[in-house]
């Protein structure tokens, strides 16, 4: 499945995008579904998944290839993407 007009490298990010979306709207099914059928379970599933990327990369126990600069913007930004993917569920129910 390839066009002609497209060069090899960006046909590789393409289908590499792709598949992102297709797990982004996989795992947003699910979340949607477990926050309709046990939402304090997932609501304190979420709590406690915040807590452990935040000790997993404060204590650079994840992600040891970047400076402790890096891996604290990393888990601001996934602290902040997990909080705001549970207001979005919140609010599909």
């Amino acid at each position: 499945m390839s066009d002609p007009g497209i060069d090899a490298d960006k046909a590789v990010a393409i289908r590499l995008r792709a598949r992102l979306a297709v797990v982004e709207r996989a795992a947003w099914f699910g979340l949607v579904h477990a926050m309709k059928t046990r939402p304090a379970e997932t609501e304190a599933y979420f709590a406690s998944e915040r807590a452990r990327c935040t000790e997993g990369f404060g204590s650079g126990a994840w992600a040891k290839d970047l400076t402790d600069a890096e891996r604290r913007m990393l888990a601001a930004e996934v602290d902040a993407g997990l909080a705001q993917l549970l207001e979005e569920a919140r609010a599909e129910v």
